[in-house]
């Protein structure tokens, strides 16, 4: 089947230069993988929140500071006009005939207008707190968003309003209009309280007005007479008359005029009819920036200004969230540096992936798959998952809208064909000694044995991964040769098709593209499966002022309600409960000695732990688990090495133990106390540390969020926030279809809502846990009917 992609290419003009520029950051995806078509996006004003509302009327609001979706919901409309997101959590729809205002938070339709006439244009002013549409027949409505009340509505001429913007004091707007003959006709200032005229412009056809921050100018685009130029202008914010010319250019069939914009400093920041986004110094003179070259685009006069694609400022950063592509990939435009510094994907399911320019990433695994990298010398194209190792870097958003114009430019900008060429390539060779020529076979005898051969680059790689139904089996460092064998057993504990991927790491960095197999299992069904549950919780510390309130009270609950609750899913529950002083490192890894000792493919390990997770302070940073006679957090290494777990213990457990399904979950904090003299920027590092983790184990790691566990503890709920949802969850309030089986992917789903909310109206802020499921999913309890 043909691969359908949407390639994003950035271009760069510089303002003193005739030559575009091309930005070395080139961006595709599967459009055939994706779930459905952004239709519209919006940012508030502060830059906390931004929506995306998709074609199958999904909208979704992620939190820029927390790097999550935070709320999903469906919208009324089918065909979807303009969207904006204000401070306070409204969501303003306009659709049509129509404008619908949502309170997102509690997914509460607060107001709802009906227009006279089919919406051409809208504005949004935070200052003002006002939502305006013009309308074919040239009506004009303006909503005070505080009342949710009509303010005023108004006729200009009957022709579609073109041109439309709220002055920043909220008490006058301008408008425009353009009619289907060749008439053309002023822009005009409205007092909106009145409706009466208080300025007019020389006539014109205006596509795009928009007032500086002051109000005191006004910056126009339109074309001239014969529709064969298109023209930037300054005019007065008060009288209307012309001040200066900004640009005038020759343009066949409409495509570089202006639609709508936004005036920042000396800057206008205007899209364009071909969604082109343009950068035009308005002091010199000029565009100083565009992301591609204007397509062919003709507009009829009956469809001139009609529409909305606007630049949303996230907050005073001098950043600003765009989409300039009409497609799934939004861009971050940063004022100061004149570049595109960041990248936003994201799809109607939970799937996103932000990408900076100099190639960090961060993302869900189905995104990381289906965004790649592309190179303009080949047709190869470079999955973000390849990078994941070496980039991965949580709440990315909200690093790229922080950085200054100093880290901006000192960014290296990432260029995939300077390691495209040096990436190792697989191909599958044999299995069980026959040389495969399909993606799929059968086997019928369980110990059986595969054999990967690289066809390319042996030299660059640093170690080849065989991973078994999303779970890592088996590391084999390179050794310069071109043949690798694999030791694997057959099972059939998800079903008879055993899924396989083996993927090559190298000295760049930057992973293979993998080889995929199946293998069918004919051999004898396995018994029924096991669980082996350890639980640790500590609340006694060696060094008290580490103790805790309900860690032994939530491993507790933890062991009971799985227990409880899955026994009908497995032949026997094996618990492991370790306990305060009982939890040392001997201990611990005795009982998952035991584990890897007993377990087999078809059977179900489940970790919790309750307890300080810290992050190690040498140049090689590692995150550990605190087991009790640990009486240092921080400045002593050797103590963590001595007597900690580190991340790099438990990726060997896991790869190590042979049940393929796996499950950690680490309420892991930090001493509230220790936070004030502690890098707080080690919260993102515990959590990318654990999400490599899981990606290189491929089992499911589900965590909270590693601070102030203090705060977060409740005489109310008996148990931390997070442990508190979590035995919600397992007791039923997480199985999402009522299907009366819950899966670890609904647990770790409802889990990353629950603890938001509860946390928020607990401590009036919110705490966000993280969950990362690269492996397959599967059941761990069933609830009697």
């Amino acid at each position: 089947m043909r691969v359908l992609t949407v390639i994003l290419v950035m271009i760069t003009i510089a303002a003193k230069s005739q030559e575009p520029q091309v930005d070395l950051v080139r961006l595709g995806y599967l459009k055939n993988e994706t779930a459905s078509e952004q239709v519209g996006m919006a940012a508030s004003p502060d830059g906390a929140h931004a929506a995306f509302a998709f074609k199958d009327r999904v909208v979704k609001v992620f939190d820029v500071r927390a790097g999550k979706f935070i709320k999903r919901f469906t919208m009324p409309f089918t065909n979807l006009f303009d969207i904006q997101l204000t401070n306070d959590g409204k969501l303003i729809l306009a659709e049509g005939k129509q404008v619908v205002i949502i309170d997102w938070k509690n997914e509460k339709t607060v107001a709802q207008f009906n227009t006279t006439g089919d919406i051409t244009k809208s504005t949004y002013s935070h200052r003002a707190n006002l939502f305006a549409v013009g309308q074919r027949e040239g009506w004009v409505e303006i909503y005070d968003l505080k009342s949710l009340k009509v303010l005023n509505t108004f006729q200009y001429k009957k022709h579609h309003v073109s041109a439309l913007d709220l002055h920043p004091d909220g008490k006058k707007i301008v408008v425009g209009v353009i009619p289907l003959l060749k008439e053309m006709n002023p822009l005009k200032i409205f007092d909106i309280s009145s409706g009466n005229v208080v300025a007019e412009s020389k006539k014109g056809f205006y596509t795009m007005a928009a007032f500086d921050e002051k109000g005191e100018n006004l910056v126009v685009s339109g074309l001239n007479t014969l529709m064969t130029k298109t023209n930037v202008e300054i005019l007065s914010g008060t009288s209307l008359q012309l001040i200066k010319a900004v640009e005038g250019k020759v343009v066949w069939g409409n495509n570089i005029m202006p639609y709508s914009g936004k005036v920042s400093g000396n800057k206008l920041l205007a899209i364009t009819a071909s969604l082109s986004f343009n950068v035009y110094d308005i002091q010199s003179g000029g565009i100083s920036f565009t992301t591609k070259s204007d397509a062919f685009k003709l507009s009829g006069t009956l469809t001139l200004g009609v529409g909305n694609a606007h630049s949303y400022p996230l907050g005073n950063s001098g950043k600003f969230l765009i989409n300039s592509l009409g497609n799934n990939i939004n861009q971050i435009y940063d004022i100061n540096t004149n570049t595109i510094v960041g990248y936003f994907f994201c799809d109607s399911n939970d799937d996103f992936a932000v990408v900076s320019r100099d190639g960090r990433v961060e993302g869900t695994p189905g995104a990381l798959q289906k965004v790649f990298w592309t190179s303009r010398l080949s047709n190869q194209r470079t999955p973000l998952e390849s990078t994941f190792e070496s980039g991965f870097t949580p709440r990315l958003l909200s690093q790229i809208v922080d950085e200054d114009e100093k880290t901006q430019l000192a960014n290296t900008t990432f260029e995939v064909e300077k390691v495209i060429d040096k990436i190792p390539t697989l191909q599958l060779k044999s299995i069980n000694g026959v040389t495969v020529t399909t993606g799929s076979t059968s086997a019928t005898q369980k110990q059986s044995k595969v054999e990967i051969a690289v066809t390319q680059n042996t030299q660059e790689l640093t170690e080849i991964k065989l991973y078994h139904n999303s779970k890592l089996v088996k590391v084999i460092p390179g050794n310069g040769q071109k043949f690798y064998s694999f030791d694997i057993s057959l099972t059939n504990s998800f079903s008879e098709q055993n899924y396989f991927y083996a993927v090559a790491s190298s000295k760049s960095g930057v992973e293979s593209e993998k080889v995929k197999f199946t293998i069918n299992y004919k051999g004898a069904t396995e018994a029924k499966p096991k669980l082996y549950l350890v639980t640790i919780g500590i609340d006694k510390y060696k060094n008290p002022k580490y103790n805790l309130n309900y860690a032994q009270a939530d491993a507790d609950g933890v062991a009971n309600v799985i227990s409880r609750q899955s026994k009908s899913l497995f032949q026997e529950v094996v618990p492991f409960s370790i306990r305060n002083d009982k939890a040392v490192k001997a201990n611990i890894f005795a009982a998952l000695n035991q584990v890897k000792a007993k377990a087999l493919e078809q059977d179900m390990i489940v970790v919790y732990y309750a307890g300080h997770g810290v992050m190690s302070g040498g140049a090689d940073k590692q995150f550990y688990i605190v087991p009790h006679d640990v009486t240092q957090l921080y400045g002593r290494d050797d103590l963590l090495i001595d007597k900690g777990i580190s991340a790099n213990d438990l990726k060997d457990f896991a790869s190590a133990i042979n049940a393929q399904k796996q499950v950690f979950i680490l309420d892991a904090c930090q001493s509230a106390g220790a936070l004030d003299a502690v890098d707080r920027t080690r919260g993102a590092a515990e959590e990318k540390a654990i999400a490599q983790l899981a990606r290189s184990t491929g089992t499911f790691w589900i965590t909270s969020t590693g601070a102030e566990q203090f705060a977060t503890e409740f005489a109310k709920l008996g148990h931390g926030i997070f442990t508190y949802a979590l035995l919600e969850g397992i007791n039923g309030a997480a199985d999402a279809n009522k299907d009366q089986r819950l899966t670890i992917r609904e647990l770790s789903t409802y889990i990353e809502n629950k603890v938001p909310e509860l946390s928020e109206q607990l401590k009036g802020s919110a705490q966000f846990p993280s969950a990362y499921s690269f492996g397959n999913d599967f059941p761990l309890a069933v609830f009697e009917k």
